[in-house]
């Protein structure tokens, strides 16, 4: 074996070595940033099903108590307000969560005004509580908090771990060449990330 077939091998050796390496790397960002969006379709979706079955709950009261339709429309206007600010995992930005954590306030206080008028009208129907479906859209609403919670916590973790393969050295080299910025986190504005309390209502009224 002669040397420059040696020095040719080391060449390709190394070559391999460093092809390797940017691969792991790229893929490594690739799946983090994949994760994160995941992730934030998941806190999407539970915020989705919370409005869902809000809608669903009102229905459910007005066609059995007969009377005018306005809380229904009020919760609907709520839901489209929520879920009028849609951001792309891609641009998870501090302006665009901001924006979005703004809508789910708005759309959380209207929606905590029509759930009152709904529980005074169904206080009027004591035999609604016994009806299957009104009892179960009860306990889903008041079980879509925990499911907000968590889908937010993994969200925040998820991102925790996409800005550190960012950031950290060596893939923030490939981070920069390829484009990956940093994601930010969610921050709920005070309140806004809490489903109605459904007690809280009863006792009001």
């Amino acid at each position: 074996m002669n040397s420059k077939y040696i020095r040719w091998a080391v060449i390709g050796g190394v070559i391999l070595i460093v092809f390797l390496w940017i691969r792991g790397s790229y893929n490594g960002l690739v799946r983090n940033d994949v994760t994160v969006q995941t992730a934030w379709s998941n806190v999407e979706t539970q915020y989705q099903r919370r409005y869902d079955l809000i809608e669903n709950l009102a229905k459910t009261v007005l066609k059995a108590a007969k009377t005018e339709d306005k809380i229904l429309k009020d919760v609907i206007e709520a839901r489209a307000q929520a879920t009028s600010v849609k951001i792309d995992a891609s641009s998870l930005t501090e302006e665009n969560m901001a924006k979005f954590e703004a809508a789910q306030a708005r759309a959380s206080q209207s929606l905590n005004s029509s759930l009152s008028r709904l529980m005074v009208v169904s206080e009027q129907y004591p035999d609604l509580k016994s009806v299957p479906q009104f009892a179960k859209l009860n306990d889903e609403i008041a079980g879509t908090e925990n499911r907000i919670g968590t889908a937010r916590t993994d969200f925040n973790q998820a991102v925790m771990n996409y800005n550190l393969s960012v950031r950290s050295f060596p893939s923030n080299i490939f981070a920069n060449m390829f484009g990956f910025q940093q994601k930010a986190a969610f921050k709920a504005t005070e309140g806004s990330d809490k489903a109605p309390d459904l007690d809280k209502i009863y006792d009001k009224e």
